[in-house]
């Protein structure tokens, strides 16, 4: 078990690390993921139920028809952060500095997920009343 990260180092030492595409692999890795993300969540709008409905479900079973329509909406709002968030994690592995691109997607890309998720679960507190008195009651 301990040899493996060894062979995988000794594995990658074999490629010219001068090579643009191989020495910045790692730049692309967040993009890479946002990709990923950006594929599970789409799918799921087309195959539901959504993603954003399997979250409310976990702490609400009986979502209504209304609840519903807007997790798919949330969904796709996700979708777009994720079109977002990927597009920049590029444009940064391509274009910009180290210190930028550890910046952007070592925390403010985390800080910008943690937003949009504390504030989407906030408003859907408010709108729908779901979670009153439940120890997730904002």
């Amino acid at each position: 078990m301990v040899a493996y990260p060894a062979l995988v180092y000794l594995g990658l030492s074999w490629f010219d690390t001068k090579d643009w595409v191989f020495a910045n692999f790692f730049l692309f890795v967040p993009s890479l993921i946002n990709f990923a993300l950006l594929t599970v969540f789409l799918n799921s709008i087309f195959s539901p139920p959504a993603i954003a409905e399997k979250f409310a479900r976990v702490l609400v079973k009986d979502l209504r028809e209304e609840e519903i329509r807007y997790c798919r909406k949330v969904t796709l709002v996700w979708c777009v952060f994720f079109v977002g968030n990927g597009s920049l994690a590029t444009g940064l592995a391509v274009y910009a500095s180290l210190e930028v691109w550890t910046a952007y997607n070592g925390i403010i890309a985390y800080c910008l997920m943690g937003t949009l998720f504390i504030s989407e679960f906030i408003y859907r507190h408010w709108r729908f009343r779901r979670y009153v008195g439940t120890p997730f009651d904002p």
